[in-house]
């Protein structure tokens, strides 16, 4: 799959800053993985959280976000700009008493470019269920195609 062929909200490369917001996360996490009192195995971990689906369907896109443990409140999105933006910040006050740590209980923030030719940002949804944020954006409606039907041979 070329870059074109791709949905348009996983081409993420146009975001500023990404990439140097990319290697800051992997710096970050690297050092504090390694300074961990665990004396377990440390578990090797992508900094791109919140995890995310993307599906596109006839009419839309759908963006899913692992989001446990947070509530409606808790989470922010934006949209601006031809960005779309989801963040957060939840900090618990959790007792220092860990022994290994790998829960997210920290803020976080998720850019996605939007094809404004494609899709109809001023449609945008949002739903919040068992731990899982679903962000709808539908396509323009001149850019959905019909749905297949059957013909009948006569």
């Amino acid at each position: 799959m070329t870059l074109r062929e791709m949905p348009a909200l996983l081409r993420t490369s146009a975001v500023p800053f990404r990439q140097i917001d990319t290697v800051m996360d992997n710096l970050f996490n690297d050092f504090f993985n390694t300074v961990s009192r665990t004396p377990f195995n440390t578990v090797a971990q992508k900094s791109n959280y919140p995890r995310v689906d993307i599906r596109e369907s006839r009419d839309a896109v759908i963006v899913d976000a692992t989001v446990p443990g947070l509530n409606k409140e808790d989470i922010s999105i934006d949209y601006e700009d031809g960005f779309l933006k989801i963040s957060a910040d939840k900090q618990e006050n959790a007792l220092d008493d860990f022994v290994h740590r790998e829960i997210h209980r920290s803020s976080f923030s998720r850019w996605f470019s939007v094809d404004e030719d494609t899709y109809n940002t001023t449609d945008i949804n949002a739903s919040l269920l068992n731990g899982i944020l679903s962000i709808r954006i539908l396509k323009k409606a001149e850019l959905v195609k019909p749905p297949p039907r059957k013909i009948a041979v006569t």
